[in-house]
């Protein structure tokens, strides 16, 4: 009897072990944005690109990044251009990793 109490605390701890182990888990913090960049551009300025960008809450630099802030930055800057007479402009985002964790995004007109 007292083996078998012994056996099946044993197995509670580990069990119990293994858990607690495989609850923890490690938050990984998103890289931050510290360069914007707008490349190809032509007939807007950047200032004007970055203003629409302010005038509809769109920080990048110096924030987390964040693959849904960028790709909404694309959507207005992409209607921007629309407005300015530019459509069917396509704007490309490219992020690229500047160590030890930081990114920088580029917007490229096509």
């Amino acid at each position: 009897m007292r083996v078998g109490w012994l056996l099946s605390m044993a197995a509670g701890t580990v069990a119990l072990l293994g858990a607690q182990a495989a609850d923890q888990t490690v938050a990984v913090k998103p890289p931050v944005v510290r360069t914007v960049e707008f490349k190809n551009f032509h007939g807007v300025s950047v200032t004007e690109i970055v203003g629409r960008l302010n005038d509809r809450d769109i920080q990048l630099v110096e924030r987390p990044y964040n693959p849904r802030y960028v790709e909404t930055a694309q959507w207005i800057v992409e209607e921007f251009l629309k407005e300015k007479g530019q459509p069917g402009t396509h704007v490309k985002p490219t992020v690229t990793s500047i160590p030890p964790h930081s990114v920088r995004v580029t917007f490229t007109a096509d």
